[in-house]
């Protein structure tokens, strides 16, 4: 507990120093951790393979053998795959239907199928330019083979071969729309910075004039209600506004709303919660009000961008993304956000994200008030010190 009164002072002695050397040093490092990867790659899929020849059998191994994906189940139908894409178990999937080795061996076009979640464009995107990578170098190697064993010509083998076809199923968002993809991650940095930015100079004043006043329990209580008021008050505000831009995106500009309103109302008060702990922390942190302000606006973009959702979570450095997860909550909230808006999920695929948005919480809440009132309680002491 000492040591943390101490870290909280380091902080407020070399405040200069720490902005204009660490601050950068250090974004550049989470940044790294966080997206240093070129492409995205180790996306988990599924395969379904109808036919069960060994000409199926090489498109899968081909897919194995590629780093930018990962197969971590084989499907047992198309309804379930899709299901495990709803769930975010994978991001996608292969189909290879029945008769599709006789097309290869009578010379037939034969077809398979890519199932992508359409609902992080990224994503399913590189799944897509992955998946035809291996099937343009498979009807490379059939022109080859039928060349060597026919003798004929590249250019005989071209019209007479007929290629493997890829189609594509995109789910929850067919178009790839920007807008769709963007707008749940838009309204929760909405969330986060005008609560942040309302509450946490309410909180730091509280902090400044509890300091002035005596330690007696009537006034604690007092000021203990004043605060929980001022949560409550501008919690309210921020619910309302938050719920009410979801409800104008979904009537003014067709902006899908396919799941449960009640789910996200749960997700929204749930972040409420934890991001009121930060709150606490960083009113804290800070003593004056423009300062706060600044370093609550600089929060936006590497907040959202370690979130996991502008960048997958799979593809950060190892462990970084518990890390994040563990120090601020706005991956509990983002995420299921865009599940449950665009996908239309439901509580067993987002349950986990609110299991561990009720943890921050339940952590960062009450941590948070008991740093709090460490230092004012440290201030007080400070200043009796001064003026003895």
């Amino acid at each position: 507990m000492k040591l943390f009164g101490q870290i909280i002072g380091l902080i407020q002695k070399y405040k200069p120093l720490i902005i204009l050397i660490i601050v950068p040093i250090g974004l550049t490092v989470i940044f790294g951790a966080a997206m240093s990867a070129v492409f995205v790659e180790k996306i988990p899929i599924a395969v379904l393979d109808m036919d069960g020849t060994g000409a199926s059998r090489e498109i899968i191994e081909d897919f194995y053998d590629c780093p930018g994906v990962i197969i971590v189940k084989t499907a047992a139908s198309a309804e379930e795959m899709k299901e495990d894409i709803l769930m975010g178990t994978v991001k996608g999937g292969l189909i290879i239907p029945e008769g599709f080795g006789r097309d290869v061996a009578g010379n037939k076009s034969a077809k398979a199928l890519v199932m992508i979640d359409g609902s992080n464009f990224m994503i399913g995107n590189n799944l897509m330019l992955y998946a035809s990578d291996i099937f343009t170098e498979k009807n490379y190697e059939l022109q080859v083979s039928y060349m060597e064993e026919g003798g004929m010509t590249g250019y005989s083998s071209e019209q007479n071969i007929s290629t493997l076809e890829l189609a594509d199923r995109t789910l929850y968002n067919p178009q790839a729309g920007y807008f769709y993809y963007l707008l749940p991650g838009l309204l929760s940095i909405f969330v986060q910075q005008t609560y942040l930015s309302v509450l946490t100079p309410v909180l730091l004043d509280e902090k400044n004039r509890l300091r002035r006043l005596p330690l007696d329990p009537n006034t604690r209580r007092i000021q203990r209600g004043k605060i929980l008021q001022q949560i409550f008050r501008i919690g309210g505000m921020t619910f309302i506004d938050s719920l009410g831009s979801i409800l104008v995106a979904n009537l003014l500009f067709a902006y899908p709303l396919r799941g449960n309103l009640v789910l996200i109302i749960m997700l929204q008060l749930i972040f409420l919660a934890g991001i009121t702990g930060m709150a606490f922390v960083l009113a804290s942190i800070f003593d004056d009000e423009t300062h706060c302000t600044e370093f609550i606006m600089f929060l936006a973009i590497p907040t959202m961008l370690t979130s996991g959702y502008a960048w997958p979570e799979f593809m950060m450095a190892p462990g970084f993304a518990y890390i994040v997860k563990a120090i601020w909550p706005l991956y509990y909230y983002n995420n299921p956000l865009k599940d449950v808006m665009l996908k239309g999920a439901e509580f067993s695929a987002v349950g986990h994200y609110m299991a561990g948005g009720l943890l921050f919480a339940a952590f960062w809440l009450p941590a948070g008030l008991w740093i709090y009132r460490r230092r004012i309680r440290n201030m007080k002491q400070i200043e009796i010190m001064e003026t003895a």
